[in-house]
């Protein structure tokens, strides 16, 4: 499992190289529910059906995570 810090540092990254974007305002809506099996945007771990999924549409396109990995993303607008 990675660390928090870990998270974090892996957030950023992937927020600077483009690969995960940061609208300048949080989204709006949410979805929650069971894992569908498909993977994380944050960590690319397959978010299984035990676990919670997020989801957000973000300029067409749709980003799921993990609990945790959604926080750090949140986190990331500081």
């Amino acid at each position: 499992m990675i660390t928090d810090l870990g998270l974090a540092a892996l957030v950023a990254d992937k927020i600077r190289s483009g690969a995960l974007p940061l609208p300048p305002q949080p989204p709006e809506k949410y979805f929650g529910g069971k894992g569908s099996g498909q993977r994380c945007d944050v960590c690319e771990q397959p978010i299984t059906v035990d676990q919670l999924q997020y989801e957000t549409d973000i300029a067409g396109r749709t980003l799921r995570f993990h609990e945790r990995c959604v926080e750090m993303w949140r986190q990331a607008r500081g």
